[in-house]
């Protein structure tokens, strides 16, 4: 009967016992200091070698044999041992792991550029009404408690801009307007999932006249209409999700997306598609799209902070797609 040499663990002490393995055609046979341990081929889990490390088997009980060899005997018949030796030879080319590794990159990219954003916006568009409810409800509360403050616009103005939203722009699904003093955030609007828009003190004291408030509305109208920023916080979970799979690192994303709709940073898609639902309003109500080109250019230069050295500082603004795009795009509609 054909035996090799191995080391061999009982599983009882954390000992290796110098002994010989053997395969009766039934049976794997481990004689060891004068005793004899049997094990089937299914209790046996072939564990392939990689670099130094040499092959092993996993055996019940905690026992376990080491090879001391990577080449083992062709009559010791191991389930699946022909597979991972593949992988094992793999392991140790670097042409194959050249090739694994820009396949897992290629596989990365389409998952970011392509799967998270398709994903995205399914998922945005199929959401109970509830789920979007509570999730931009719990948004609205971060905001008003911890980011802006209450508004110090009067009564009478606020409606102003109310009938202007509700009369004017008359859309299908009217949101709530909520006014806020935006305080280090500027002159904003945003667009909550909970059918929400904010307009900050600073954002309407910013605009010359009523046509570029109606330009802001019927923008903001658009993100909500599309899902924006549920689609870019959903983004942020996948993204999240494939680094939680890349790096075996876990976070409790989904308790964290109500500060994502709140931070997120529209695509330079999404912007320009929320462009395009605001041109579209201002010339169904026989109005020029220069408005919303001119309130883009002084919310840019609004937003436009430099340090000591002259350098564009990170602000909430800077998150929006470069302003010559979109100017250019309403350029195209007068």
């Amino acid at each position: 009967m054909n035996s090799i040499p191995i080391r061999y663990y009982d599983g009882v002490r954390n000992v290796a016992h110098t002994a010989e393995l053997s395969y009766d055609g039934e049976h794997i046979a481990i004689h060891y200091q004068q005793q004899v341990a049997y094990y089937t081929l299914n209790e046996v889990e072939y564990i392939a070698g990689v670099g130094r490390v040499l092959p092993a088997l996993e055996l019940p009980n905690d026992a376990r044999v080491e090879f001391l060899s990577a080449e083992l005997p062709d009559w010791l018949p191991l389930k699946h041992q022909k597979m991972l030796n593949h992988v094992q030879h793999f392991e140790q080319s670097w042409k194959w792991v050249g090739i694994g590794f820009v396949v897992v990159a290629l596989v990365v990219v389409g998952v970011l550029k392509f799967g998270i954003p398709f994903a995205a916006y399914h998922v945005a568009h199929t959401l109970p009404e509830s789920t979007l409810q509570k999730a931009g409800d719990h948004a609205e509360s971060l905001i008003k408690e911890k980011i802006m403050s209450p508004s110090k616009l009067s009564a009478q103005r606020q409606q102003e801009i109310s009938a202007l939203y509700y009369q004017k722009l008359n859309p299908k699904n009217p949101a709530k307007l909520l006014f806020l003093k935006g305080d280090i955030f500027g002159a904003n609007a945003l667009a909550i999932p909970n059918n929400t828009i904010v307009l900050t003190d600073e954002l309407v004291a910013l605009a010359k006249n009523d046509g570029e408030l109606i330009a802001v509305l019927a923008h903001e109208q658009g993100h909500l209409n599309e899902k924006h920023s549920l689609q870019q916080a959903l983004r942020a979970v996948g993204v999240g999700v494939l680094l939680m799979v890349i790096t075996g690192e876990s976070d409790d994303l989904l308790s964290n997306l109500p500060i994502m709709l709140v931070s997120a940073q529209y695509s330079q898609t999404f912007e320009l598609e929320a462009d395009r639902h605001a041109i579209m309003e201002l010339k169904r109500l026989n109005m020029s799209p220069k408005h919303l080109a001119d309130m883009l250019g002084r919310l840019h230069e609004s937003h436009d902070v430099r340090d000591d050295n002259g350098e564009q500082s990170n602000n909430w603004f800077g998150s929006h797609p470069v302003l010559q795009e979109r100017v250019k795009q309403v350029e195209q509609f007068k």
